[in-house]
C-alpha cells in the first residue's frame, strides 16, 4: 500500500474527493428512468489533461483512450435533471472477451465510503448513534490505541467520518478468494491474517483531515454495535433498498450469482487479474460491488437530500451535517472541492485491479459516475468527466490546460533517459526510456507509462495527466535528482545508474 501510495499521493490532488416501512415510497423517489432516446455523445470527444497548443482542437475516442491506458472495461451513468439519462458500458469485463453492460459490477471502493456516511447519519436519525459523542464506551471488546504524540482525547463518529479524528490506514490491499480472510476484531488490532497495520489514533483528534479508511473500519464496528445487525444487512436496509440499488451488493467474498456479472480487475501493467479480484473484507471502506447506474440512484437521492427535497433519504438537518465543510474540503464522506459559487460532492476510489469516481452537483442535479476495471483507469477516468460536463453543460466546467510542447533534442534525452528511485519511498522505482517512434516514455515498475514531453526549462510534462518532471541536480548532462510534481505535491527521485 507504501509503494502504491507514493504515486497516488499526488494524483490524488489532481482527481477529485429510515425504518422500514418507507422503503417502497423511497424506492420509489429513487429509481429514474432513461429520460432521454438520444443522450449527448460524449465518447468521441474526449480531451487529455493537458491539450497541445496547435491542438486545441483535438478529440480522441473511448475506446483509444482505454487502448492507451491498458483499461480493458468502462461503465458510465450520467444524471441530468435527477435522472439517470444514459447507463452504458464499453469493452471487455472478462478475459473471455465478455461485453462491459449496463449490468455489469465493479467494485466501487472508497465509493463505498459516502454510503456508509450516509447509513451512519441516518442511524443518528434513529438515535442510535451521536455524531458528537465519545465513541470510546461504544467500542466492545476493544479500546481504540492513541499514539503518544496524540494524547488521549475523545473520539467522535462525525471526526471518522469526516477523516479528521487521526486515525492511520489509509487504504487496503484486500486479499485472494480463497485464502482465510480477518475478523473486524483482526483488521481492527492488526492481527493476522489481517494485512493491515493495528487502528490507531496518530494525530490529535479533530485538528487536520487525514485521510483513513481505517476510521471507516472504526465507524463499522460502532454501526454494528449499535443495530446488532451485519453490516451488509445494515446497509441493504438503510441505503440500498431505499434506494433501489438492487444490482448492488456488500458481499465480501461475492456469491457466485453475483460474480457472474462482475468484470475482472486488471493489473497495473495491464494484464487481468489472476484470480479475477481480491476480496475486501473491509466493508464499510471498500467492500460495495455495484453498477454505474445503482450509484447514479445513490448520488440522485442524496443530491435530493441536500435539495431538501420531501422524502430524501436524509432529512435536511442530516443532509446539511454531510455538507458541512471540514478540514481539506471535506464534509462527511464526501470531497466538497474548493469554496466556489457552485456546490457539488464527490470521491473517487482504488481496489486492486479498479478505479472509479462520481461527481454530483445537487443544486442542478447534474453528475456522473465512471467504473473501470484497470488499475491504472484514474486519469481515464478524468479525460471521460470533462468530455461529459462538456456535453452537459456543468456548471463549473473549466478550460483545458494548454501547454507547447518544445522539440526533443538528443541533449533533453541524455539529460533525463534512466533508472530513478524515490528518495523517500525507495522500493518504488520508474524508468524513463525512449520509444520505437522516438518519444519518451516513463514507466513505474510493473505499471502501463506514460508519454512525457519537453517543456519549458529543464522540464519534461505528461499530456496525459499534469505530471511534471524537472531536473534539480546534473553532472556532465545528466540528471542525477528529478523534481516529480503533480500541480499540488511534490516528490524527489534520485538516478540509479
Amino acid at each position: 500500500m507504501v509503494a502504491r501510495g507514493l504515486f497516488l499521493l499526488g494524483e490524488r490532488i489532481m482527481n477529485w474527493r429510515f425504518v422500514v416501512s418507507t422503503v417502497a415510497i423511497l424506492g420509489q423517489a429513487f429509481s429514474p428512468v432513461l429520460a432521454m432516446p438520444s443522450p449527448p455523445a460524449f465518447e468521441n470527444n474526449l480531451t487529455r489533461a493537458i491539450t497541445l497548443q496547435g491542438h486545441e482542437r483535438d478529440r480522441f475516442t473511448l475506446a483509444d483512450r482505454m487502448s492507451h491506458f491498458g483499461v480493458p472495461g468502462v461503465g458510465v451513468a450520467i444524471v441530468d435533471h435527477c435522472r439517470i439519462v444514459d447507463a452504458r458500458g464499453f469493452g471487455r469485463a472478462t478475459l473471455n472477451g465478455s461485453p462491459v453492460t449496463e449490468r455489469t459490477l465493479f467494485q466501487a471502493a472508497s465509493l463505498s465510503k459516502p454510503l456508509t456516511a450516509v447509513a451512519a447519519l441516518r442511524l443518528a436519525e434513529e438515535r442510535k448513534l451521536r455524531l458528537d459523542a465519545d465513541i470510546g464506551p461504544l467500542l466492545h471488546n476493544w479500546i481504540l490505541p492513541h499514539s503518544e504524540s496524540a494524547g488521549n482525547g475523545p473520539v467522535t463518529l462525525r471526526q471518522l467520518l469526516g477523516h479528521r479524528a487521526g486515525t492511520n490506514v489509509e487504504g487496503f490491499d484486500g486479499y485472494l478468494p480463497g485464502s482465510r480472510l480477518p475478523t473486524l476484531s483482526q483488521i481492527l488490532r492488526g492481527e493476522v491474517p489481517a494485512n493491515n497495520d493495528p487502528v490507531r489514533v496518530d494525530k490529535t483528534a479533530g485538528t487536520t483531515f487525514s485521510y483513513s479508511g481505517g476510521g471507516y473500519v472504526v465507524a463499522q464496528a460502532l454501526m454494528i454495535g449499535a443495530t446488532h445487525q451485519s453490516f451488509p444487512q445494515l446497509m441493504q436496509r438503510l441505503v440500498l433498498d431505499p434506494t433501489g440499488m438492487r444490482s448492488s451488493t456488500y458481499a465480501q467474498p461475492l456469491d457466485a450469482g453475483h460474480a457472474r456479472l462482475a468484470a475482472q480487475g486488471t493489473g497495473p501493467d495491464g494484464t487481468p487479474m489472476a484470480m479475477r479480484w481480491h476480496v475486501y473484507p473491509e466493508l464499510a471502506p471498500a467492500g460495495l460491488w455495484t453498477t454505474p447506474a445503482d450509484y447514479g440512484r445513490f448520488m440522485i437521492a442524496l443530491a435530493r437530500s441536500v435539495r431538501g427535497e420531501k422524502h430524501g433519504l436524509l432529512s435536511s438537518t442530516y443532509a446539511n451535517q454531510l455538507m458541512a465543510r471540514g478540514p481539506g474540503n471535506w464534509g462527511l464522506g464526501v470531497d466538497l472541492g474548493a469554496i466556489g459559487p457552485t456546490r457539488k460532492f464527490s470521491h473517487t476510489g482504488a481496489n486492486a485491479g479498479y478505479q472509479s469516481a462520481f461527481v454530483m452537483y445537487p443544486d442542478t442535479c447534474q453528475g456522473a459516475v465512471v467504473m473501470t476495471n484497470g488499475d491504472e483507469g484514474n486519469w481515464l477516468i478524468g479525460e471521460i468527466m470533462r468530455a461529459v460536463g462538456e456535453a452537459y453543460h456543468w456548471p463549473d466546467r473549466k478550460q483545458p490546460i494548454v501547454k507547447a510542447a518544445l522539440p526533443l533534442t538528443d541533449e533533453i534525452v541524455h539529460t533525463f533517459v534512466g533508472t530513478y528511485q524515490l528518495r523517500d519511498f525507495p522500493t518504488e522505482k520508474f524508468k524513463i526510456s525512449r520509444k520505437a517512434d522516438g518519444g519518451l516514455y516513463l514507466a513505474r515498475e510493473g505499471h502501463v507509462g506514460r508519454d512525457l514531453l519537453p517543456g519549458d526549462g529543464n522540464r519534461l510534462f505528461s499530456p496525459d495527466s499534469e505530471m511534471s518532471i524537472e531536473a534539480i541536480d546534473q553532472g556532465v548532462g545528466r540528471a542525477s535528482t528529478l523534481e516529480i510534481g503533480f500541480g499540488g505535491g511534490k516528490n524527489i527521485a534520485q538516478r540509479l545508474d
